[in-house]
């Protein structure tokens, strides 16, 4: 239980719900075993009332009449504010539960979550945290609610008789503690296993809807779908042994509770028989006893998928568990010279590999530079260390003459702008994606760029309320990328970053893109990475990498 307990201590801030919820519950089901036991003893004792016209006479029908019809009304009124109230704060734990798990994924740099797929971060924080409604819908409220009424009954049958008490605790004791403990001993593993068969299905099948197209043109859709098939195949096997398990330890609630209904009826024939308890309370100790199982029936089906829910737990613990290598410090810092970049014998290896040597270059604040080499020369390791997504090992990086790690992050992202490889658009329209670069931007600064980007045609009738699509799959590659150079554009920084900007554009649109990035901010320190050699005379320094180390 010690991987649950961070998130039993999540549910602080919603205790009121939880406690409210809990309660209602438990009215609630005192209402039901309240109902069935108060109508137990009315018809027997309406049926015993009515042996002769005298006894029929005497007896309070109204009584009894009302208190069926009072624990009726609680027990629907009840129910339906549990729900409310249960629901309710599930859903508030839930969202807690995905706010604070983004708070832990947010400061992790790239470097730490590149280890994991997209679809496996995905799946933890729908699925993984959807489980965990099982912990206080299933598990801590209804458990609370056994106990309490495992007592009170218990309390109640041994003031009607004592050896109802003890058979009715005994009876609540083996059925809430052994038959959850067999459920949860056979779930436990295939539980566990569920996680990870989910885990590998959502990603078949984000891999299979996002790669279609290729998968078509490269006739592999039929393997791909029987990799689906198969992960489907095994999640359904999971679900067939936990539905058996479910029906054995269902049979196992029912059994017992039949069994000592059938010791109570016993004990209570004895009882009445020697005159120590009236026929009609006879009934009501049955119908009691039979109505109490339902404090611990819901009990093994919870137990049974706790593993599931442990995997659960584990897997997001193992995201929000770990640290950032990356420490910003919290005090601003005031820049020499904003815009200036210098890197003084910088190596840098990832994973043993050497990416950067002995790096060493200086970019003064308003200069053109290029960045240029082979795949795998270690240009964009550049970029990543300059805004801090890794961490080098030896050297210094100065930004504006101060070294990079004093700068706080807020800060240091407002010194850079960057258009990454590849441009990343967000489904909404043409205006939202703007606006990431500059929520200031004024709808007017933002067609001007796009003019400059010969982009004002794509926007059509719509204008900037142009939807985009999912990762922009409702532009050509070409508008993708003017798309996310303009948005580069727009944020005011003292240093403008574009990796491979014309890359995919025919030779006019690429022209047109670079006179629009070299006049946007002429006194704006411009670096782009390309591995293209034509217009590099537009530059004031040429720089090259290979393997690591700088060509010239």
């Amino acid at each position: 239980m010690q991987v649950l307990l961070p998130f039993i201590r999540l549910m602080k801030p919603h205790l009121s719900w939880v406690l409210l919820g809990s309660f209602l519950g438990l009215f609630t089901l005192f209402a039901s075993i309240g109902l069935l036991t108060l109508s137990g003893w009315f018809i027997a004792a309406t049926a015993l009332a009515g042996v002769s016209v005298a006894t029929a006479q005497a007896f309070n029908y109204m009584t009894p009449g009302g208190g069926v019809r009072g624990f009726a009304i609680a027990r629907t009124a009840g129910r339906y504010f549990e729900r409310i109230t249960t629901h309710e704060a599930t859903f508030r734990l839930l969202a807690s539960l995905r706010s604070w798990f983004y708070e832990h994924l947010e400061p992790l740099n790239p470097a730490r979550l590149r280890q994991y797929r997209s679809a496996d971060l995905l799946n933890r924080i729908i699925t993984d945290i959807n489980s965990l409604d099982n912990l206080y819908l299933r598990v801590v409220s209804p458990s609370l609610i056994a106990v309490v009424t495992t007592l009170l009954i218990t309390l109640f049958l041994w003031w009607v008789a004592p050896s109802f008490g003890i058979l009715i605790l005994i009876a609540l004791l083996i059925s809430g503690i052994c038959v959850p403990w067999i459920g949860h001993q056979l779930g436990k593993s295939i539980g566990t296993e569920q996680v990870v068969k989910s885990s590998a299905l959502r990603q078949a099948t984000l891999t299979y809807v996002q790669g279609m197209s290729e998968l078509h043109l490269y006739k592999a859709l039929e393997s791909q779908q029987s990799l689906l098939e198969e992960r489907q195949a095994d999640m359904q096997a999971l679900q067939l042994k936990m539905s058996l398990i479910t029906g054995l330890v269902t049979a196992l609630m029912t059994f017992a509770a039949g069994l000592t209904t059938l010791f109570a009826l016993a004990i209570g024939i004895s009882l009445v028989t020697e005159g120590q308890l009236a026929p009609a309370w006879l009934a009501l100790v049955v119908f009691c006893v039979l109505a109490s199982f339902e404090a611990v029936a819901p009990l093994p089906l919870a137990y049974q998928y706790l593993g599931k829910t442990r995997a659960s737990a584990a897997n997001l613990l193992e995201i929000t568990q770990q640290r950032s290598d990356i420490i910003f410090p919290e005090t601003p810092v005031q820049p020499n010279h904003p815009g200036s970049i210098e890197f003084k014998s910088v190596s840098f290896a990832y994973d043993e590999q050497v990416i950067l040597h002995d790096l060493s270059l200086k970019i003064q604040a308003g200069q053109k530079i290029v960045l240029s080499g082979h795949t795998g020369s270690g240009k964009s390791s550049v970029i990543n260390l300059l805004t801090r997504f890794w961490v080098y090992q030896q050297g210094q990086i100065l930004l504006g003459g101060v070294p990079v790690e004093d700068y706080p992050e807020q800060q240091l992202r407002e010194q850079i702008s960057v258009l990454s490889q590849p441009v990343q658009l967000f489904a909404g329209s043409v205006r939202n994606n703007l606006k990431i670069g500059n929520s200031q931007a004024t709808d007017q600064q933002m067609l001007d760029v796009l003019e400059h980007l010969a982009l004002v045609d794509m926007l059509g009738s719509e204008g900037l309320d142009r939807e985009v699509g999912e990762g922009g799959n409702r532009l050509s590659g070409g508008q993708r990328k003017r798309l996310g150079i303009a948005r580069a554009m727009l944020k005011a920084a003292p240093i403008l970053i574009l990796d491979e900007p014309t890359e995919g554009l025919d030779i006019d649109t690429a022209r047109q893109v670079m006179d629009a990035v070299m006049s946007h901010q002429p006194n704006q320190t411009l670096i782009m990475i390309t591995h293209h050699q034509q217009g590099l005379d537009r530059f004031d320094q040429h720089i090259k990498l290979d393997h690591g180390k700088r060509v010239y």
